[in-house]
């Protein structure tokens, strides 16, 4: 479920990213590769308006998205992925940006 727009290199980082998987489950577990190996956290971001601090990636509680735990004012939060807009500047933005499009979704606002 991918968007019409062409992107050849973000189709090359998704085919890098989910070479071996042979299922959804396995596939985030690449994303979730993807964004350890690429130590680019910590890293800021914003949901709903609100500045945050993105700690992690995982795919955790069962659930079938990749999960940030970020910081705000001290506190630890679980929030999905994809409701984190990262700006372009920032090193995950290129991953963040491959996973919306495996993922079949737009970035937060669009």
């Amino acid at each position: 479920m991918r968007p019409n727009r062409a992107d050849p290199e973000l189709d090359d980082l998704i085919a890098d990213i989910i070479i071996d998987a042979y299922d959804h489950d396995e596939a985030l577990m690449g994303f979730e590769n993807a964004f350890d190996e690429a130590d680019c956290l910590p890293c800021p971001g914003t949901v709903i308006g609100e500045d945050i601090t993105i700690l992690s990636v995982a795919a955790t509680n069962g659930r079938q998205e990749l999960i940030a735990t970020c910081e705000r004012a001290g506190r630890h939060h679980q929030i999905a992925l994809l409701d984190i807009h990262v700006k372009t500047d920032q090193p995950p933005s290129h991953l963040l940006n491959a996973y919306r499009r495996w993922t079949g979704t737009e970035s937060p606002g669009t």
